[in-house]
């Protein structure tokens, strides 16, 4: 449509519409520029405010760290975990990295488990678990072995023999076919945990578990020194059956070289011939 006009005195007049919308379109643009200028002012001034705050606190001998606490320790001396950790002098606590550190000390064989952690004002928390040796691998030289079958450190040379040696395997065999020697290092393992689990007599100590791939686990009990063949599978029935075979034998009062539970439905049992016979 065209623009309206208007006739008074005999004069023409344009009406003050448009012009009054364009003002308040242009006032209405002000006031939002005003609120947004606000805004980020006020947003400047929180982020200036707060850098000053972090740079004094880094400052702040308050917030030094002045104790490392280490929770966990059985086998690991509090000396090395700090040794390993690398905390040095005292840091700002705000300048402390923890991930940094929980790397650094999960590179010692003997940690499974790491976590590290802040405690304000002014000291650090390190909470370790330490492996679980289950057994002692021979490989030429003896490794400690975990449950999950990790060969995590050699055994010491001040280290205490208390746990039963696995036999039988090479480092050549380990490095030639590492996954049929791993499988046989878990069936071990397996049979370990069965045999604490169900503590059957005459196996509640076991000296040494030898793996043989043909013929399986033989193992030797630490105080009869009886020999054991279990063969590859079905450990829990050898082991109750065994249990039971060994209790006749205590009840006769025979003593036995070996028993072979290879063969779940025909074991043999070896006995030592007596003196005089």
């Amino acid at each position: 449509m065209g623009e309206r006009v208007t006739l008074r005195d005999g004069k023409f007049f344009r009406p003050k519409e448009k012009r009054e919308e364009g003002g308040e379109r242009f006032q209405g643009i002000l006031k939002k520029v005003i609120r947004v200028a606000f805004q980020l002012l006020l947003i400047s001034f929180f982020l200036f405010i707060s850098h000053r705050l972090y740079l004094h606190l880094l400052e702040d001998p308050y917030f030094q760290v002045r104790e490392v606490e280490v929770k966990g320790c059985r086998k690991l001396a509090e000396k090395t975990l700090l040794s390993f950790a690398k905390i040095e002098g005292m840091p700002n606590l705000f300048t402390v990295r923890l991930r940094e550190i929980a790397k650094r000390l999960e590179t010692h064989p003997w940690i499974e488990q790491v976590k590290v952690r802040k405690v304000f004002p002014n000291k650090i928390s390190i909470q370790i678990e330490e492996r679980k040796p289950i057994a002692i691998l021979q490989l030429g030289e003896p490794y400690y072995i975990d449950k999950k079958g990790v060969i995590f450190s050699p055994v010491g040379d001040k280290d205490e023999y208390n746990y039963p040696f696995l036999t039988g395997l090479t480092r050549q065999n380990l490095e030639k076919d590492p996954m049929v020697t791993k499988s046989l290092i878990m069936k071990a393992l397996e049979f370990l945990r069965i045999v604490d689990k169900e503590k059957v007599s005459p196996l509640e100590e076991i000296s040494e578990i030898h793996m043989e791939k043909t013929f399986g686990i033989q193992c030797f009990t630490q105080t009869e020194g009886v020999e054991v063949r279990m063969g590859w599978d079905q450990f829990g029935e050898k082991l109750k059956r065994l249990s039971l075979i060994w209790s006749d034998l205590q009840k006769r009062g025979i003593s036995v070289n070996s028993i072979d539970c290879s063969d779940l439905k025909r074991m043999v049992v070896k006995k030592i011939p007596q003196r005089g016979n």
